[in-house]
């Protein structure tokens, strides 16, 4: 149980605009200017990337704020939101992060990847490179958790993108500002659309 305590889960990229056609968005540069994206003008990109562990050890599964791996976080966006069904809350995520360890590099897209839930989806093409996807989640007795894994290696470091979604059941229901998770889904997938990873061309 305490393995859920702060996990995230996640629909599939079938929200791919925003909910609203005209919100601003804005630009994100990070890790040297190897990573870009944009972003809802109303989400806040961070680095602190505490509390939140998903399942298998590891960065490559979730960052989760450990030297596991010696991976680095490059940016995370999340908002809690009101699940579909009305109990709880849910909050829907998106992290970016990357490692130059010669041994994770090693197995970027297949070491902790497959866990006991986990299963390997198609290969798909974001950013003009090619990542290994797996999908991966697990509940609790009040929680559930889901994930699409992106890996790829680019310029000799495996880089890896989380979209998760967690529900917590028995948590208090959100501020009544928070957005439906249908909205919140769709600004995480919309990042996840424009990431672009290595130097412009």
């Amino acid at each position: 149980m305490s393995l859920f305590r702060y996990l995230l889960p996640l629909p599939l990229l079938a929200l791919l605009p925003f909910a609203n056609a005209t919100a601003q968005t804005k630009s994100f540069l990070g890790a040297g200017g190897m990573v870009r994206l944009s972003h809802a003008s109303n989400l806040t990109p961070t680095r602190n990337f505490a509390g939140r562990a998903l399942m298998n050890s590891g960065w490559r599964q979730m960052w989760d704020g450990k030297p596991v791996g010696r991976g680095v976080g490059i940016v995370r966006f999340w908002q809690v939101a009101k699940p579909t069904d009305g109990q709880g809350q849910v909050t829907e995520m998106i992290q970016v992060g990357f490692s130059r360890s010669t041994a994770v590099v090693a197995t970027c897209g297949t070491q902790g990847m497959n866990s006991g839930s986990g299963r390997r989806l198609p290969d798909r093409m974001l950013g003009g490179h090619r990542w290994t996807a797996y999908a991966n989640g697990d509940a609790g007795m009040s929680q559930q958790v889901s994930a699409i894994n992106l890996r790829s290696v680019i310029n000799g470091a495996c880089y890896t993108i989380d979209r998760i979604t967690y529900t917590t059941k028995a948590a208090p229901p959100p501020p009544r500002t928070a957005p439906t998770q249908a909205v919140a889904a769709a600004k995480m997938d919309a990042i996840l659309a424009t990431i672009k990873v290595g130097r412009r061309r």
